[in-house]
């Protein structure tokens, strides 16, 4: 007989009630640890602040598992004599950069690894699941150590040349473990300028200017990148955007971080840029349906089904629920 696991309501109560508690505010910059990410929509619409992702119970957990074992393996390695690990700077600070929009933080820097102990390497620490682990040890027989990061995991090899590159270090060290730090690994990845070039750069720059999202990685909502991502809706449905600056028409980012309101003539502030003004109008490309009119501060879309919609002072109203 096989056993079923019966719900505990207890616990039931206790992952909605770490749901509703979580927070979790959206970022005002593009993340080094997300610049690598296969959908690039997926990174403009985050860059936009089109959906607030809303996570689950199991997310929460992961995430509060890597900032444990990230911890532990810290300490871990701090007992090793020749190791010399740094978390934090001389201002009690996380490592980190700001160019424009990109920005980053990094675990560490660490000295006394890898093929040239003496030299200083980017230190990163990551917690993945028993089938991740295991790849990554099947990726360093395939692929050698020094090519197992970037087919083990690309948005995680981007990372690492992002930092190597701004902190201009040639060694990017990375210990992964299995939740609860029982079994652990590491790979040592060298710098290749071409791809640093990429991250740092030319996608950034790429996703800061453009003025549309960018294409979709599939026009099937069931693939399962759009299954899990917290855009799909946007994408693939008629689900509106959030209402902030970073999806009015009227807002621009600006190369050097800001972001610019044109309606105002200002650059406006993050707080702001949450909060949004009463001249809030939609970016017609994040609108579901074609724009079919238009006046004095407002936007009209037509939808699949006929249903008129009129997009004006930061609010969607229904002006005609159509025929089809």
């Amino acid at each position: 007989m096989v056993a079923v696991d019966m719900p505990d309501q207890v616990l039931a109560k206790m992952n909605r009630e770490l749901e509703l508690r979580h927070r979790d505010e959206q970022r005002g910059y593009l993340g080094a640890s997300g610049i690598g990410a296969e959908c690039e929509r997926r990174i403009w619409n985050s860059f936009h602040w089109v959906t607030k992702e809303k996570m689950q119970a199991r997310s929460i957990k992961a995430i509060a598992d890597g900032y444990h074992s990230e911890g532990v393996m810290s300490e871990r390695l701090k007992m090793v004599g020749d190791i010399k690990l740094f978390t934090h700077n001389g201002d009690g600070n996380q490592f980190g950069f700001e160019d424009g929009h990109l920005r980053g933080h990094l675990d560490g820097l660490i000295e006394g690894v890898g093929q040239e102990p003496h030299k200083t390497h980017v230190w990163e620490h990551k917690c993945v699941n028993v089938d991740k682990f295991n790849k990554m040890m099947k990726a360093k027989i395939e692929h050698t150590e020094g090519g197992a990061l970037e087919h083990w995991d690309l948005q995680y090899y981007a990372q690492a040349q992002v930092y190597m590159h701004y902190f201009k270090l040639e060694w990017h060290y990375m210990t992964i473990c299995t939740p609860g730090s029982r079994d652990e690994t590491s790979c040592l990845t060298g710098y290749n300028k071409d791809a640093a070039n990429y991250y740092c750069k030319e996608r950034p720059q790429r996703i800061i200017n453009a003025d549309r999202p960018p294409a979709r990685i599939s026009s099937n909502p069931a693939w399962f990148q759009c299954k899990m991502c917290s855009h799909g809706g946007n994408c693939h449905d008629e689900k509106l955007p959030q209402i902030n600056c970073r999806t009015c028409l009227h807002s621009t980012p600006l190369p050097d971080g800001e972001w610019m309101c044109g309606f105002h003539t200002k650059t406006i502030t993050v707080d702001e840029q949450r909060a949004a003004c009463g001249e809030h109008l939609f970016n017609p490309h994040l609108m579901p349906g074609q724009q079919t009119d238009a006046g004095d501060g407002w936007i009209e879309y037509t939808l699949d089904n006929g249903k008129v919609i009129r997009n004006e002072n930061a609010k969607v109203k229904t002006i005609s629920t159509g025929s089809r």
